[in-house]
């Protein structure tokens, strides 16, 4: 019951950024700023302030980042096998480069408040350790299958520009600089960054929900139902039976199951649009992606509690 009352909060302000939207008090088309404002600003911040004031000694010195590096592998290698699996006819070459971004991608906003919720602060600092790892490694190979397998086109530079360039790869940089280099941070810069790091969750959250088209629920097909089980139960199991095999611990085993069970990230809807890739069934894939994962998060939390 406690797991079901912690991802509560979760649900609220999913559901008052919805309403928010289709109400009109800040109609869709308005949110762009405010993704921008989380993207650019907010979560970056609250990355660098977690890992520059964390000790990171437990997490990177453990078999914790090696389970979370091999889940991925193993994600992205299923996505790799239904190119095989599946006919051209039934996934074109520009759904399959959705399907690949939609299995490896995830949502930062929902899995570092999720983390808040179950683990506390110590889960929030895996998370963005993770993001350190695991952000350069999703941009490069997503864009590289969409340069294989989409319409689209980019080069080797314009690749690494993305990447370094990416403001929530900087934020996880400079946190791992401070916090590698022993130095604490100013009472009034860590003060500032408190301040400006309150608002970062509940604003990702809330645009999360502005983001949810109901109709696109309606939208059913083979990829979209292989884009939420591929997410929704195949990452989180893979990672699940490696905790065991590792044996991590709980509050490592719970952070790594938040990563692998939050829906894609959406930026990858605008990497689709501008790569060749299937902007539409991203869009189709991740509403039903978050709208399941939201009721997944307790039964997993609780699923991990019992094993672990």
């Amino acid at each position: 019951m406690n797991l079901i009352i912690a991802v509560a909060p979760i649900l609220l302000t999913i559901l008052a950024g919805y309403l928010t939207a289709v109400s009109g008090v800040l109609p869709r088309e308005k949110w762009e700023a405010v993704n921008t404002l989380s993207f650019r600003i907010l979560i970056p911040v609250v990355l660098m302030k977690s890992i520059a004031t964390s000790n990171l000694s437990g997490i990177t010195s453990g078999a914790w980042i090696t389970v979370v590096l091999l889940t991925l592998g193993l994600a992205g290698a299923a996505a790799l096998v239904t190119r095989l699996w599946m006919s051209h006819s039934a996934l074109p070459d520009p759904a399959y480069t959705t399907l690949f971004q939609t299995t490896t991608r995830w949502n930062a906003f929902i899995a570092l408040a999720a983390a808040e919720q179950f683990v506390g602060p110590r889960g929030v600092a895996m998370i963005a350790l993770a993001m350190a790892f695991l952000i350069p490694l999703i941009n490069v190979a997503n864009i590289v299958v969409l340069v294989v397998f989409g319409s689209g086109r980019t080069s080797l530079a314009g690749v690494l520009r993305a990447i370094v360039q990416n403001p929530l790869v900087i934020g996880c940089g400079l946190g791992l600089v401070v916090n590698l280099s022993g130095l604490p941070l100013p009472a009034p810069l860590s003060d500032a960054l408190d301040l400006i790091g309150r608002a970062a969750l509940g604003v990702g959250l809330l645009a999360v929900g502005a983001g949810i088209l109901v109709r696109r629920l309606f939208e059913l097909s083979l990829p979209v139902g292989l884009g939420a089980a591929l997410r929704l139960l195949l990452c989180p199991l893979c990672f699940l039976l490696l905790a065991g095999l590792f044996h991590l611990g709980l509050d490592e085993t719970l952070a790594g199951v938040l990563i692998f069970a939050v829906p894609a990230a959406t930026n990858g809807y605008v990497v689709a649009q501008k790569m060749g890739g299937d902007a539409d069934l991203y869009a189709d894939i991740l509403t039903w992606q978050t709208v399941l994962s939201l009721g997944l998060l307790p039964v997993l939390a609780l699923l991990v509690h019992r094993l672990f």
